[in-house]
């Protein structure tokens, strides 16, 4: 067979399909036929001449459809994928990874020729060794590189409204299984392991379905605004626990993403696709990326990326299929299902199909895109990652080698050559720190003993992590404060945005995993010369009650993560705790602002065994003693020691919530600290009697909150607070309750300031007078003055994409007490808020000043200037009770642990001082 035959084989016309007709797959009954039906897809779609192989099951001998004419849920896939496995076990092989918060079955299925799934562990151990080259001779690494497969690792519908790359995975499948007709086939299975993650999110996919099911009608309706593809909230594109799992990669807060990603590290894949879809009117992406790119990628990998690049571009033309490289997807954030793999030292990308939301929808254009298309047009592009990967197998092999093996020369050669994270400030945090440093491949060490390093002292148990190891460059990403944006590119980011362009920048620019933890860490010249132990992936570790049979009270020391973990498991519990508003020592030992203390005569008589399980499950440190005589600071019968309760917590869901603030927030109350909170649906607040609610918080907005509470809601809030609720408002929640005609708070949000130098280049523009047509001339110098006579007379602060700045607390306030001097979080969009007033309440954290505010990622001067002081949160007395305003979303993603203490505070604190009406 010549050259351009399978080529011209595998690429049938990519027109609308016939009709939209009656679907035979579909059990429902009825007179015409089912819901959702369409015409069955010409046999040849997909491959032209492929001549399947009868014997191995076909997607419609299973599915009862064809690929394309259904979306398919998660159930069907499983299905197919089973089938295949029984088919062929020699050369299909299924392994669970996870189970999704539903309790869906997460799978990645094995494809090779039988000899390779039968020796599935040797090329594990291969893999394992290769990552690793300290422990490999040259010769050693020589031998598996020539023997080695290149592992293409092919994921698909990370979001779950990205419905086509999940199907696709199928086609795919029963292709490299069943195709006789295409003789690239042959070099696949010879050269390549392909490993499919068919479905990364089915709790979101199965959302979708159902959701478009019910909408659907006698047959799909391709109007761009018909109901089955306008999504209900919150849409079907975050998982059960409204997280978007492609931002979840480093953080690993969701199941998906912790069994997904422990599952790459057994087999290290040399390739990499994440195949998403995008907007409606969108063609089709692939590499190269647009800028800016990561600067620990190394050439090799951006030059790979770029093969598999031409080579679909060079498909796709023979296709008459349109798409585009270098725009809009960039290559920066290591927290993708790209960026993450890229920094282990595969060649990874995202594929981006524009999608029909459905199984057809009208563009613009007038043009029909069909699920079958998007489909099509991943098989494509996945097959031909495949085709270069088995033509350049020991290229690609080779590149992962010497990824890992320059990484560990770049940790030898270059200024920092070790990362110590101390303990002494918060132990809890720095466990959990390095913990997850662990369970992405990295090697840690936790000191025996005492030592001395980067120009100070550590205590035993400090974390050490060295630079010179294969994972430098992901350690690099996570550890270091900044990775830097190529000035050129800032600079043309700063011109667009004086020209009043939006940037180009597409996610957040600062994510230190150390100023999101609110954790210190010092680099060091050298390494550390300390004996150290290995370290587990536990996130938290027990520790034991020290005298546990103390007679009086026990005390937690505030200022950890753990404290905050006791606290609320406590209180759950029925332990009385109460919270000190100012320090104190007690037997000759000082306890900060914040500690807890629960004592004997408070409580009943399985205390004992209650707090040693505390101390196992919250990894607090709890320390008993026989007596209570404070000699410093107030008593433990103080009216400033706090008795705590437990309060019932509920939080707006629902349109007009953000959905990513409002599931990050219930995530990190209910996941991290146990802390169970009632969802209510937002509208259901104008009306809704809250008296069985202690704290009501009010999440991020993507809606207008005075759309759907109105005058009514407000009102209700209000009454619950002067009764002795709390209210806490988080990002655009407190925007709304800022606004004048809510006054749930006495914020208020600022236009951005002008400078100096604006202020006097700005051309006034009078107004007419009544009964006249022209207004008085001025004379435009040049295209600066220009610019300034078309700027908003008063306008927004400049939006930030991401950007990790600093706060500071004010740490007379009972509500951060406890809480670090400084912290870090981070900020996106413009708001920007005027401070209350003494007589309005309390600002008790605000932003750093103009120099120190930002901390990571890009804050633009005019930002730096403007947030210098004014509020990150603000607390008013509102009657019997409170009403607490964070500017900004302190959950985000999840990932902000640095934050946590003061939203529990936020919570718990304010809880236990209001005066409910009972």
């Amino acid at each position: 067979m010549g050259k351009g035959f399978w080529v011209g084989a595998l690429l049938a016309s990519v027109s609308v399909l016939p009709t939209i007709g009656l679907a035979q797959a579909t059990n429902a009954p009825g007179e015409l036929g089912g819901v959702g039906a369409i015409a069955a897809l010409p046999a040849e779609h997909f491959f032209q001449g492929a001549n399947y192989d009868p014997a191995i099951p076909s997607p419609r001998s299973v599915l009862g459809y064809g690929i394309g004419e259904a979306i398919s849920p998660h159930a069907k896939i499983m299905a197919y994928f089973d089938a295949l496995a029984a088919a062929v076990p020699d050369r299909v092989k299924l392994f669970e990874y996870g189970r999704s918060w539903q309790g869906k079955k997460l799978i990645y299925v094995a494809i090779g020729t039988p000899e390779k799934i039968a020796n599935l562990a040797a090329i594990q151990a291969d893999a394992q060794r290769l990552a690793d080259p300290r422990r490999l001779s040259t010769g050693e690494a020589e031998a598996i590189i020539a023997r080695h497969p290149a592992v293409v690792w092919l994921a698909y519908s990370v979001h779950g409204d990205e419905i086509g790359p999940a199907d696709s995975s199928m086609q795919l499948a029963y292709h490299l299984l069943a195709a006789r007709g295409d003789p690239r086939t042959a070099s696949i299975s010879a050269n390549t392991l392909v490993i499919m993650v068919p479905i990364q999110n089915p709790d979101g996919r199965d959302r979708f379905i159902s959701g478009n099911t019910n909408a659907t009608g006698l047959a799909p309706d391709s109007d761009p605004i018909a109901a089955e593809r306008d999504q209900q909230w919150p849409g079907g594109r975050i998982n059960h626990a409204n997280f978007d799992l492609n931002r979840d990669w480093f953080a690993m807060t969701q199941p998906e993403t912790r069994g997904h990603t422990a599952a790459m590290l057994k087999f290290y894949p040399a390739v990499v696709v994440d195949s998403h879809e995008m907007g409606t009117e969108q063609t089709f992406f692939f590499p190269p990326e647009a800028n800016p790119i990561n600067p620990t990628i190394p050439p090799e990998q951006r030059a790979l990326r770029a093969v598999i690049g031409q080579n679909t571009a060079r498909l796709f033309d023979q296709a008459g299929l349109n798409y585009f490289t270098r725009e809009n997807y960039d290559a920066f954030y290591p927290g993708y299902g790209d960026g993450w793999p890229s920094t282990q030292g595969a060649v990874a990308m995202t594929f981006e199909q524009g999608s029909a939301r459905g199984m057809a929808v009208r563009r613009a254009s007038g043009q029909t895109l069909t699920f079958a298309d998007t489909v099509k047009s991943q098989f494509i592009a996945t097959l031909s990652t495949l085709e270069v990967a088995a033509r350049e197998r020991g290229r690609f092999v080779r590149a992962f080698y010497d990824f890992r093996r320059s990484a560990i020369a770049e940790g030898r050669s270059e200024a920092v050559k070790a990362y110590v994270i101390p303990t002494q400030t918060d132990q809890a945090t720095a466990d959990k720190l390095a913990a997850m440093l662990i369970r992405q491949g990295i090697d840690v060490g936790r000191a025996r003993s005492g030592f001395s390093a980067c120009g100070k002292s550590y205590s035993a148990g400090s974390y050490i992590v060295s630079a010179a190891q294969p994972t430098k460059r992901l350690i690099r990403n996570l550890l270091e404060r900044e990775i830097a944006l190529e000035p050129a590119f800032i600079a043309e980011q700063e011109r667009r945005r004086r020209a009043g362009l939006e940037d180009e920048i597409y996610d957040v620019t600062g994510w230190s995993l150390p100023l999101l933890y609110n954790v210190a860490i010092d680099t060091c010249a050298t390494d550390p010369v300390v004996e150290t132990s290995g370290v587990g992936p536990q996130l938290i570790q027990s520790t034991s009650v020290i005298n546990p049979d103390a007679r009086v009270a026990f005390v937690v020391a505030s200022g950890s993560a753990a404290t905050s973990r006791f606290m609320a498991s406590a209180l759950r519990a029925g332990v009385a705790v109460r919270a000190m508003e100012e320090g104190f020592t007690l037997d000759g030992r000082a306890f900060p602002a914040g500690s807890l203390v629960v004592t004997r005569g408070e409580n009943g008589p399985n205390l004992n065994a209650t707090l040693a399980e505390l101390a196992r499950t919250t990894g607090a440190t709890i320390t008993g003693f026989d007596t209570s005589w404070v000699t410093a600071g107030p008593s433990l019968g103080s009216e400033k020691a706090v008795a705590l309760r437990n309060p019932r917590i509920a939080i707006a869901w629902d349109s007009p919530v953000d959905r990513y603030s409002a599931g990050a927030t219930r995530y990190v109350l209910e996941r991290k600290f146990g802390v169970p909170i009632t969802p209510i649906r937002a509208r259901r607040l104008s009306n809704a009697a809250l008296q069985a609610y202690d704290v009501i918080i009010i999440p991020d907005s993507e809606g207008d909150y005075g759309a759907t509470l109105g005058d009514a809601g407000a009102r209700n809030l209000k009454t619950f607070a002067r009764n002795g609720g709390v209210v806490i408002g988080l990002g655009g929640g407190t925007a709304w309750m800022a606004e004048p005609s809510v006054d749930l708070t006495s914020l208020r949000r600022e236009n951005a300031t002008m400078s100096e130098a604006e202020a006097k280049a700005r051309i006034p523009v009078p107004k007419p007078k009544e009964g006249e047509s022209t207004i008085e001339g001025a004379n435009l110098a040049d295209a600066t003055a220009l610019a300034n006579a078309t700027a908003e007379a008063s306008r927004e602060p400049i939006p930030l994409d991401g950007a990790i700045v600093r706060a500071q607390t004010n740490g007379a306030h009972w509500l951060s007490a406890g809480i670090a001097p400084n912290l870090h979080l981070m900020l996106i969009g413009s708001d920007i808020y005027r401070p209350l007033t003494r007589d309005q309440g309390d600002n008790v954290v605000t932003f750093a000043g103009p120099r120190e505010v930002a901390a990571s990622g890009i804050v633009w001067q005019p930002n730096r200037e403007q947030l210098a002081y004014k509020p990150v949160t603000a607390i008013q007395r509102v009657g019997r009770g409170y009403v607490i305003a964070f500017t900004v979303d302190p959950t985000y993603r999840g990932q902000a642990d640095g934050m946590d203490a003061l939203l529990i505070n936020a919570i718990y604190q304010s809880a236990a001082r209001a005066r409910p009406v009972r």
